[in-house]
């Protein structure tokens, strides 16, 4: 009996992947027709509505149309494995984790290469990172994003605007693995691009009142860019409850004022780092807990959004 030989090269590698399984995504969805309960006590259907949870936990993942059409969380963990594997990235020694969100509504998938390397401007390393994110809830379209993961503080590297992008689709069921697969091979050289850009940030200085303008605009503090405006100097804004109180524009301010300033001076690249750093690593306070891995993906589409302004600067 002849053996298969696959016409992939990265085919190896991927079989290793597929091996592993599905890791937390490995649940399945169950769909069921909606019910209310009437005045009297009795259920009725809701028209052309479906549930579908966990049979794991029975934890309610959505509500759709009976048109809708869900693609699993496993079945978009295959289609970007078969990206991969017809691309042309070097994916030896590649890195999966797997990790869902929103008790498993919303799913993640980073795929880390070590052969896609650069030295950054302060001397670390970091390597390419792709991101695809599939979501049961719509919250997001099923798509697929570069970056980095630097090495040394393990903070995942936002890309700057359309360079991060490599497709978005609204299901798996509608993503040509082929060109799927074309697209990907284009990031090739993103990462030398990339680390221009950080180059640029990292000789251009910034003032502490325009870092506290970007990371009070990532962050989501309306009042401390009110106060900016109003030419209220640093001590006077974080003394202000509203301010103080939230607890990512303090993480991020801390982080740049007594590490990533002190480490790689008063410019946008150490801003651009403290911002990673909140985005990767902070988790609430005690009192307000996160979905880690759906914020670590809102919060970079915030920086994502922010840093267009340190092109502009820079």
């Amino acid at each position: 009996m002849n053996a298969v030989v696959s016409l992939f090269k990265n085919n190896s590698d991927i079989d290793n992947l597929r091996d592993s399984g599905y890791g937390s995504a490995a649940f399945e969805v169950i769909k069921t027709p909606m019910y209310f309960r009437t005045a009297d006590g009795s259920s009725k259907e809701v028209a052309n509505k479906d549930m579908y949870f966990r049979a794991d936990t029975g934890d309610q993942l959505a509500v759709h149309s009976s048109k809708y059409k869900m693609v699993t969380h496993q079945s978009m963990i295959d289609t970007a494995r078969k990206v991969l594997e017809r691309s042309q990235l070097n994916l030896k020694d590649i890195k999966e984790t797997i990790a869902v969100g929103d008790s498993g509504g919303v799913c993640f998938v980073r795929h880390q290469l070590p052969n896609h390397q650069i030295e950054t401007p302060d001397g670390d390393t970091a390597i390419m990172e792709l991101l695809h994110i599939n979501s049961h809830t719509s919250v997001w379209p099923y798509q697929a994003t570069a970056g980095a993961n630097q090495n040394a503080c393990t903070n995942h590297q936002v890309f700057l605007g359309e360079i991060a992008a490599i497709y978005k689709a609204r299901h798996t069921q509608s993503l040509d693995v082929d060109r799927g697969a074309n697209l990907m091979n284009k990031i090739m050289g993103v990462m030398d691009e990339q680390n221009n850009i950080w180059g640029r940030w990292k000789n251009t200085n910034v003032g502490l009142k325009e870092a506290v303008r970007h990371i009070a605009t990532a962050t989501g503090s309306k009042v401390a860019l009110d106060l900016l405006d109003k030419d209220e100097d640093f001590s006077s804004i974080v003394d202000v409850p509203a301010v103080y109180n939230n607890s990512s524009f303090m993480y991020v301010m801390s982080k740049y004022m007594g590490h990533y300033q002190q480490k790689m001076g008063s410019n946008y690249w150490a801003v651009y780092n403290a911002l990673t750093d909140w985005a990767t690593h902070h988790t609430g306070t005690r009192s307000n807990t996160i979905d880690l891995p759906i914020a670590q993906v809102k919060r970079s589409e915030k920086i994502q959004q922010t840093i267009r302004n340190f092109s502009i600067a820079a």
